[in-house]
């Protein structure tokens, strides 16, 4: 997915986007016993059941779910995803921001029929 970028709750209660800043979530598949695991310490709420099942199958980021606003979908050239999900970011204070920059050098606009 590709969802747009927003400061903090603490500084941004709305939850407002951010006019100028996109990121691309690579999720993962799920075990039963690490939803539960999620539910208990991260989320401090429960996931429900079709949510669960499409974790445990298909995948995803529980945590970035309904609070960020998604605007697109990677539906072709993931391994492209994976590359930029492999390389090297920082540990200091900007901490998951690419140690060099990754560029987009092509993209395509796919319109969903209707």
């Amino acid at each position: 997915m590709i969802a747009a970028a927003r400061m903090g709750d603490d500084v941004n209660p709305e939850k407002a986007s951010s006019g100028s800043q996109f990121y691309l979530v690579q999720g993962r598949v799920y075990t039963s016993a690490g939803l539960d695991s999620l539910e208990t310490y991260r989320l401090k709420k429960k996931i429900p059941q079709e949510r669960r099942a499409a974790y445990s199958t298909i995948g995803g980021v529980p945590h970035l779910d309904e609070n960020y606003t998604v605007f697109g979908e990677t539906v072709k050239g993931l391994d492209v995803i994976d590359n930029i999900a492999a390389v090297q970011t920082s540990k200091g204070p900007d901490r998951d921001r690419p140690v060099e920059n990754v560029k987009i050098i092509k993209m395509k606009l796919v319109k969903r029929r209707s």
